[in-house]
Parts: C-alpha cells; sequence; structure tokens
C-alpha cells in the first residue's frame, strides 16, 4: 500500500495556506481598496467611546469598528474583546450609558448634552451583543439609550434583523450625533463606510435583504410549494443606482 501512495507524490503546494492580502493598518481594508482618503480624522467629540466587541468579529472581512477607530481621538475611543470584561466596574467610574435597546432606554435625542461621559457599545451579531449583555452583569446596572430613527442603515451588504438595524458605526455616529447635537458628525464618520459597501457593489456584491424579508420570502417561497430552495436571499433592487450610493 505505501508504494502505491509513492506512485502518486501529493505536492505540499496543495497544503500551503492561502496568501493573505496585504491589508491596510488603520481601515483594515485590503491595500486596493484602502478607504482612509475619506476618513476624516481626530473628530471632537465629548463623549468617550467604549466598544466591547465580541471575539467573532475579529474574523470578519468587513467590519466598521475600525473606520470609528481611525475617525475618533485616540482618547476618545477604546475597544476590548472578549466575552466577560472583568475591569467594567472601573470603566463604570464615571457617568456611562449603555446603547442597547429596551422599554427602559431613554431615547438618545432626549439626552441633556453633558449628561454621559461615556457610551458603551457592544460590537457583534444581535445574539452575540445579547450574549454580551446577560454574561457581563455590571452592564444591567447603567443607564441605556437607544436610537429611534426612520433612517435604514447604508450597510447594506450585510443581513441586518430589520431595515432599521444599523452597524456598529453606524449607530454610535448616530447616538453621538444626537447626545451631543452635534449636526452633521454622523455623515463624516459613516462616509468611508459608504466608500466601503460602493466598492463591493463594483466587485458584484448584492444588497442583502433583512432577516425579516427573507423570513417573509421564505414563507411564501413555502406557500407556493418551492420550499426545497436555497433561502439565502439577496434582494434585487431594480431603482437602486449603485454608483451614485
Amino acid at each position: 500500500m505505501d508504494d502505491l501512495f509513492n506512485e502518486f507524490p501529493v505536492s505540499e503546494e496543495l497544503f500551503e495556506e492561502p496568501v493573505q492580502r496585504p491589508s491596510c493598518s488603520v481601515c483594515a481594508r485590503p491595500l486596493p481598496v484602502c478607504v482612509c482618503h475619506l476618513i476624516t480624522k481626530e473628530l471632537q467629540v465629548a463623549t468617550k467611546v467604549i466598544v466591547l466587541q465580541h471575539p467573532a468579529e475579529q474574523n470578519r472581512q468587513l467590519r466598521t469598528v475600525p473606520l470609528l477607530e481611525a475617525s475618533l481621538e485616540k482618547d476618545k475611543c477604546m475597544v476590548l474583546v472578549g466575552k466577560r470584561f472583568k475591569n467594567l466596574e472601573e470603566i463604570l467610574s464615571v457617568p456611562t450609558a449603555l446603547l442597547f435597546p429596551g422599554k427602559d432606554a431613554t431615547d438618545c435625542s432626549e439626552i441633556i448634552p453633558g449628561t454621559y461621559k461615556q457610551l458603551i457599545c457592544l460590537d457583534g451579531t444581535w445574539p452575540q451583543a445579547r450574549r454580551l449583555y446577560q454574561k457581563n452583569r455590571q452592564l444591567h446596572n447603567i443607564p441605556k439609550v437607544m436610537l429611534n430613527s426612520p433612517r435604514k442603515s447604508v450597510y447594506l451588504i450585510h443581513s441586518q434583523p430589520t431595515a432599521h438595524h444599523l452597524s456598529t458605526l453606524e449607530s454610535v455616529a448616530r447616538a453621538i450625533q444626537e447626545m451631543e447635537k452635534l449636526d452633521g458628525l454622523e455623515e463624516k464618520l459613516i462616509a468611508p463606510l459608504k466608500e466601503m459597501v460602493r466598492t463591493q457593489f463594483r466587485h458584484g456584491a448584492c444588497a442583502h435583504s433583512t432577516q425579516d424579508e427573507a423570513k417573509a420570502i421564505r414563507k411564501q417561497q413555502v406557500k407556493d410549494g418551492e420550499a426545497e430552495k436555497d433561502f439565502t436571499i439577496a434582494l434585487q433592487l431594480d431603482n437602486f443606482d449603485y454608483d451614485s450610493f
């Protein structure tokens, strides 16, 4: 048997790890599609943003937190990666709010500027964000703030639960703009995200449906007897002008 295998030598090249494209150290995008030229750096805000990031986010290719880090002053953005955070008590020693929806959350637009020195945001999928909240009990004892805006996400290359769920960058941008009454901040922060999405469109990406839309389509397909189809849904937006996005 050994002689048989020796007749068909296997090239070591078949087992080499794929070569990773060089990425920008700032925006974390591959160098050919770097979006740093659209980042407005050191935007001055009064609120310090603390991102509690689920470890799985580190493996995502299209992340928005690096864009947030690159835009704000260094002392105004902190990213902590993990599932449980032991040093939260020290962090929460100053007035802090948690950006998290709920019946006990206050609309960001109703916050008086200066009320909170820090804003905590949970970064991950919605199930991951909920688990981060559940596992870190200290977060249950601080005030919650939430967004109540009809604006839809520009992060169309990623499936969101509903049309009004926003990416981490968009959520923080809108929250700080409303809490500090800083007109125009949101557009400056999400400009590189828009370019990232435009680039994906130019390379053949489709605008993804939301999870609610996908469920509705699946329900209709089942009703029409098409239950065996692949239910990975991508919206075909007939009137969507990708170039002007």
